[in-house]
């Protein structure tokens, strides 16, 4: 080999050892930099578009905030954020005048945190294929049905159950419009018991009801039973 293929050789390698040393000093950090700057962007890209789906979710819900103003105001009316006793009675009232019974009284006996109790059917206090029978003889007469699994009401944070007995009187027939009415009406009232007494010298009967409402309340809200019943 003559010198001038040795030197240019050597000046060859020295050259690529230029190169080699001048990717590792400055062009590879470079790279590893923008390959963690691209990851970073994919990372803020997801994260804006997590914040996006957040947005157009408030935004639905604001489009159709009167609608979910509307569907609380009617669960309200069912489960209110105050006893609101008087109301509850004159609601009662209004229900017993149409299907032509009278109120004799509504005591409030409990205020309880409310639970949710296993479906079960309620309890009554006559067999069914007895309602004829003894409402002809004027004894004791078949309570009239009650839906399943009406206390079926699941456990919330400051619910609370108030215990109520109402009794009234009329018919038999006025009775079960009344009960009827009762489990339909806009305030929710979970029947637990029903009996039905005939005094056996005319139609005249009385009918004892026992379940709950339930209230809304705050957990910074007391309640208190008296002895009477009467809850404040």
């Amino acid at each position: 080999m003559t010198l001038t293929r040795m030197w240019t050789l050597i000046g060859a390698v020295a050259v690529i050892i230029i190169l080699l040393a001048g990717y590792a000093i400055g062009v590879a950090p470079a790279l590893a930099d923008v390959s963690s700057a691209d990851e970073e962007i994919i990372a803020v890209e997801a994260q804006n578009q997590v914040k996006q789906n957040e947005l157009d979710a408030l935004k639905a819900l604001a489009e159709n905030s009167e609608g979910l103003f509307a569907d609380l105001a009617e669960v309200q009316k069912s489960v209110p954020s105050a006893h609101g006793t008087s109301v509850f009675a004159e609601q009662l009232a209004t229900l017993a005048e149409a299907a032509g019974v009278t109120i004799v009284d509504i005591s409030y006996v409990t205020a309880t945190d409310a639970i949710a109790p296993e479906a079960e059917p309620v309890e009554s206090t006559q067999d069914a294929d007895a309602e004829e029978s003894d409402a002809d003889a004027g004894g004791e007469a078949a309570a009239p049905e009650v839906q399943p699994g009406a206390q079926a009401v699941q456990s919330v944070p400051g619910l609370v159950a108030l215990g109520v007995d109402v009794n009234a009187t009329g018919s038999y027939d006025d009775l079960n419009k009344f009960l009827e009415s009762v489990q339909l009406n806009d305030r929710s009232f979970s029947v637990t018991t029903v009996s039905v007494q005939g005094d056996g010298t005319s139609d005249l009967f009385e009918i004892s009801l026992s379940g709950v409402v339930y209230v809304l309340v705050d957990s910074a809200t007391a309640f208190a039973v008296s002895g009477n019943g009467t809850v404040s």
